[in-house]
Formats: C-alpha cells, sequence, structure tokens
C-alpha cells in the first residue's frame, strides 16, 4: 500500500498548561478549576502540594470525560464507525491487511478532531511578501576569487574543474 503524506505536517509540542487543547473536540459549557496564579518564571504547578496538582490537572482523558464537556458528536460509537472513518477505499485499495482496513487519520499524522497526545499547535511562521520589512546584514560567505562560477559568462566558459576541460572532438583534457 502507498501512504499518502500530508500536504504539510503540523508542527505541535507539548502542552504543558494544565488544561489540554481539546477545543476542537467539543465545549466546556462551565469552566474547570483554575490553579492559583504564580510567578511568570514557574511553572503552575510548582508551588502546588500533590493533591492539589492532581486536583487542577487534566489529562486528555479526564477532560473529555467532564461533566460539564460537550462533545461535537463526531466521536464513533462502534467498530462500525472506526471502520466507515479509516482511510481505506476499496476501489483504489484492494486486498490490503486487516490493519491498514481500519487505519485512521490521526496514525497518518493529519489533522483531525481528535488529538492523540497531550500537545498545541504552533502557529506557522508568517511569510513576508517581498522580504520586507528590510533586513540588514553583511556577506553569510565569502566566494573565492578562483572559483569557476565567478567567470564572466559566455559560450566559452568552463564549469568543470578550474584549468581542465574536455575536447569537444575525442574527448582528451587540455589545460587552459
Amino acid at each position: 500500500m502507498v501512504q499518502k503524506q500530508p500536504k504539510t505536517p503540523i508542527k505541535r509540542e507539548r502542552n504543558e498548561e494544565h488544561i489540554p487543547c481539546i477545543e476542537g473536540e467539543g465545549v466546556y459549557r462551565k469552566p474547570l478549576p483554575v490553579p492559583p496564579e504564580t510567578q511568570p518564571s514557574k511553572r503552575w504547578s510548582d508551588s502546588l502540594p500533590p493533591n492539589e496538582r492532581v486536583f487542577y490537572h487534566q489529562t486528555l482523558s479526564s477532560a473529555r470525560r467532564a461533566a460539564h464537556f460537550a462533545n461535537h458528536g463526531q466521536i464513533p460509537v462502534d467498530s462500525l464507525d472506526i471502520t466507515l472513518a479509516a482511510q481505506y477505499n476499496h476501489s483504489d485499495d484492494l486486498f490490503l491487511g486487516k490493519n491498514d482496513v481500519v487505519l485512521q487519520e490521526e496514525t497518518l499524522g493529519r489533522n483531525t478532531f481528535r488529538r492523540l497526545r497531550n500537545t498545541r499547535d504552533l502557529s506557522p511562521e508568517k511569510i513576508i511578501p517581498l522580504k520586507h520589512p528590510l533586513l540588514i546584514g553583511g556577506l553569510k560567505e565569502k566566494a573565492s576569487p578562483n572559483s569557476v562560477k565567478l567567470m564572466n559568462t559566455g559560450p566559452h566558459t568552463p564549469l568543470t574543474n578550474p584549468g581542465y576541460s574536455r575536447q569537444s572532438g575525442d574527448g582528451n583534457f587540455f589545460n587552459y
């Protein structure tokens, strides 16, 4: 089977906050408990005793099963829903293995409504049109003055090792 690669992979990093990022799966009707404010240089859990850390920290599973969490209804209920949501296409992919028939989009690294790990999406770098604002800088590297690529261009410019080339008639080497 030929795996179809995603067009642009999603950049994600580990979520260090106390609530996971599951906005794509549903909404909270009531906010979850928030730990007390700490200094900006400290993590939220550094100054808390262990029992309060466990109380405030939500895993993906505990956040999905919270009483005040309402999902969007896309979560599969039984094995038929999982099979129908798979990437298997009977007309394109014929006689695949049992595991390929139920292969989901999350396993292939595509962006879906469901998170498999407690990560957060990184915002892509902004593309600045025409390389503005002005970037000021010097040469990145100094090019050698003996380089063949720095010669004046023309029909007789050699683009081989400096000083050596092959003759067009018999292929013998000659020196410039």
